[in-house]
């Protein structure tokens, strides 16, 4: 019988969040492409539409009051450009079909770029404004095509970031109503830790005399040549050998980049550091090794990167300290 009532008792809440889900879109629930139809379209007048909607109202009132044909048929054949604007700027909106792309990478400060999708259909949509996170673009769609909306949105610390909801609207052709929708798409990126200013020098590698060398691959000794492989620097790439034709090359050097593997270690920073000083000097000094063409390992708390380089492992360790808990 409790059961029974908690039931009953939770209907209306259910009702209500699946309301405000379905009229504001919250959660990302849109996994495939959505097709804009009449369900998901609103518009409602602007600011200019309000005040042209409260001309003609005083121009009927006044046409009333002095019994003015001629205003009854200027207030009158306006209203009917009111209503066909109306109906143009629905139909600019309903049958686009929104996908979603991409989300990129971006330091913390910067702007994480987002892609979206958006296809026209059989007709031609004209200033289709798409609109997220604080960043928004305006765009005009051919007929049977699709083009890519780059949404640009301010970062301010690492993590995980969410590009959230979605709108999409359009005041053509007059400015008189504005008609938009909501998508809500599971899009999200990585926004990496700002590195350190001024951070200081990597630390000793585990080979080379110069523990704290900052050279360059192609400034050690050369000590042969071996196919490129995916991932490579291009600092060490053979380019002398790419332009006479030879083929694709990647140099090697003793002392592998003048100063060995570097072990980037959370527990050898300095204690009194906070922990995002900490997050900001390991990502300096990764961004430093890949600089140097130096492979390196890190070892922050839970996680374990063996020692590599290139663009791959670049990535996995800055992903890895932007995910790392507010507290290590």
């Amino acid at each position: 019988m409790k059961a029974e009532l908690a039931s009953v008792a939770a209907m209306p809440r259910a009702w209500h969040a699946q309301w405000r889900q379905r009229m504001f879109r919250h959660h990302p629930a849109d996994h495939d492409p959505v097709v804009l139809r009449h369900r998901r379209i609103y518009i409602l007048p602007t600011r200019r539409g309000l005040a042209f909607l409260a001309t003609l109202a005083v121009m009927l009132v006044t046409s009333l009051n002095y019994a003015l044909s001629l205003g009854f048929i200027v207030t009158f054949l306006l209203s009917g450009l009111v209503g066909a604007a109306l109906l143009h700027t629905f139909r600019n909106l309903a049958g686009i079909e929104l996908r979603p792309l991409a989300a990129g990478e971006a330091f913390a400060g910067g702007t994480l770029p987002f892609t979206i999708a958006v296809a026209a259909g059989a007709t031609v949509r004209r200033t289709i404004t798409v609109a997220a996170g604080g960043a928004a673009i305006t765009l005009d769609v051919p007929q049977d095509a699709a083009l890519p909306a780059l949404l640009e949105v301010p970062t301010s610390r690492r993590g995980r970031l969410a590009l959230g909801r979605v709108t999409v609207s359009s005041d053509y052709p007059l400015g008189l109503w504005r008609a938009w929708a909501y998508v809500h798409f599971p899009l999200a990126g990585i926004v990496y830790a700002a590195p350190e200013l001024n951070a200081p020098p990597i630390p000793a590698g585990t080979a080379g005399d110069d523990a704290r060398s900052t050279l360059r691959g192609d400034d050690a000794d050369l000590a042969g040549l071996r196919g490129y492989q995916h991932g490579d620097p291009l600092q060490r790439v053979a380019w002398k050998a790419v332009a006479r034709g030879a083929g694709w090359y990647t140099k090697q050097f003793d002392g592998v980049g003048g100063g060995g593997i570097s072990e980037l270690r959370w527990d050898a920073l300095p204690h009194a550091l906070p922990l995002e000083v900490r997050v900001a000097r390991l990502t300096a000094w990764v961004l430093a090794a890949e600089r140097a063409a130096r492979p390196f390992a890190l070892a922050v708390p839970g996680v374990t990167l063996r020692a590599g380089q290139g663009r791959e492992h670049r990535r996995a360790a800055l992903t890895t300290l932007a995910m790392l808990p507010d507290i290590a």
